[in-house]
């Protein structure tokens, strides 16, 4: 909901907004069936918080899906653990090769070398020889298997996958990987609730415009800068200002989740224990 309230107030403005956008959220039908339960594995053995775009890299993948008219049946999922900004490659294969390859499509070519790949599922290694190989990571051991990799991540792909199954325009499902650029798209253009910003202004600098603020051109502004260099110092500052606050705004964020979450877990773990040593008070 907070996401769909900020991207309509940048460009609108009535009495009453935020409780529209509210009720219109609430009364979205694919928004309302597509959510899935919350789910409850156990303890959350900690987060990796990354200080700068692009240092740490999450990479998962999206299956099993209909095979698309293109003929894939994957999507491969990249996320910036700092900003959050998200890519994706539809594949119609998961081998170490296209995998390798589609990073170094998706993220080596755009935003340079991650200094670390976090990855939830083994085995790893192949596509980690592939990536040094390529010149795409400095060793092999830049590419972990790590247990947690991540919450976050698998946010998104939750988010994805319920919006990929709620917007597909054909019966069998056979053009989600057309619609998933334009997902990802929307993703990394959304105000991000976290980091309070959008994923793209973090990555770029500057905000992407909308159709609206493309039509109405430049908005007058009250100070005038006496010159390029000037303007690109204040720029680059408020940049600088942004990505702290959202790097000072994930560490707090991750470690009072993971505090609910254990606090949760070992509540239901007491419980559980209570009713295997005393059957009765079951």
């Amino acid at each position: 909901m907070i996401r769909t309230y900020e991207r309509l107030r940048r460009e609108f403005y009535w009495i009453g907004m935020f409780k529209d956008t509210e009720r219109y959220v609430k009364e979205c039908v694919d928004c309302v069936t597509a959510n899935g339960l919350p789910r409850n594995p156990g303890p959350s053995p900690g987060n990796l918080l990354a200080t700068r775009p692009f240092q740490v890299v999450s990479m998962d993948f999206v299956i099993p899906l209909p095979r698309s008219a293109r003929g894939n049946t994957a999507l491969l999922l990249f996320q910036c653990a700092f900003s959050g900004f998200i890519m994706c490659k539809a594949m119609a294969s998961t081998e170490a090769q296209d995998v390798s390859e589609a990073y170094e499509e998706c993220v080596f070519r755009r935003f340079g070398a991650s200094e670390m790949i976090r990855h939830d599922r083994d085995p790893c290694d192949e596509v980690g020889e592939h990536l040094t190989a390529q010149r795409c990571i400095a060793c092999p051991e830049r590419i972990r298997t790590h247990p947690q990799a991540n919450g976050q991540q698998e946010r998104y792909v939750q988010t994805v996958i319920r919006s990929v199954k709620a917007y597909v325009q054909t019966v069998d499902q056979s053009d989600w990987d057309e619609l998933a650029e334009k997902l990802m798209w929307a993703l990394n253009t959304s105000f991000d609730f976290t980091r309070l910003d959008t994923p793209f202004y973090l990555v770029h600098g500057w905000d992407a415009q909308g159709t609206v603020e493309a039509m109405m051109g430049d908005v007058p502004r009250d100070v005038q800068l006496r010159d390029a260099q000037e303007w690109r110092t204040k720029v680059q500052r408020q940049v600088e200002y942004a990505r702290a606050w959202a790097r000072d705004l994930q560490e707090k964020a991750k470690k009072r989740r993971a505090e609910d979450h254990n606090r949760k877990w070992k509540q239901l773990t007491d419980r559980l224990k209570e009713g295997l040593e005393d059957p009765g008070k079951r």
